[in-house]
């Protein structure tokens, strides 16, 4: 397996701060209530957003359309910008000081798909499905958690993308 970019970088860099850019996908079901989730490979507790780092070259959009596919076998397409979010980390569970700046992305399905389809890949995401948005599930980590927040309530009653900067109260 080709070493990512992320790994590359750091084989450079070592554990000084790096910034990284992340894309997520919102998933809703039909009946719009219940949000595609999964059961992260390296947390124990609480929910995660299919998606992930962008490699070198690749837009954001084309990321979250490749880790869906990769994450939950499913083939989606981007429908609009949910948000921004920039978070901050000093020590992330490798040891390495880490900015991550994440873009959301409401998806859909492409044309013909369905969720059949889908499918853990069974390393990154132990388990995926849909998962009720009342009562709130619980995400991974409190900033997941903050931007599930915000795309039930702010992406919900306009069109407008948000931003979420650290430091701010919400974090």
């Amino acid at each position: 397996m080709e070493e990512n970019y992320i790994a590359r970088m750091r084989a450079k860099v070592g554990h000084e701060g790096m910034i990284f850019n992340s894309a997520f996908g919102v998933l809703w079901n039909e009946a719009h209530d219940a949000i595609l989730l999964e059961k992260r490979g390296d947390s124990k507790i609480g929910y995660g957003f299919p998606g992930g780092f962008l490699e070198y070259g690749e837009s954001p959009m084309q990321a979250v359309v490749r880790e869906f596919k990769e994450e939950t076998n499913l083939d989606v397409e981007v429908v609009r910008m949910l948000g921004m979010a920039t978070h901050i980390n000093p020590k992330n569970s490798w040891g390495d000081a880490q900015e991550t700046i994440s873009m959301g992305f409401e998806v859909k399905l492409v044309e013909g798909q369905t969720a059949e389809k889908l499918k853990a890949d069974g390393d990154e995401t132990l388990a995926v499905s849909f998962v009720p948005v009342n009562p709130r599930p619980t995400m991974f980590v409190p900033a997941a958690q903050n931007t599930l927040e915000r795309i039930l309530t702010v992406n919900e009653e306009n069109e407008q993308p948000w931003l979420r900067e650290p430091g701010k109260k919400e974090d």
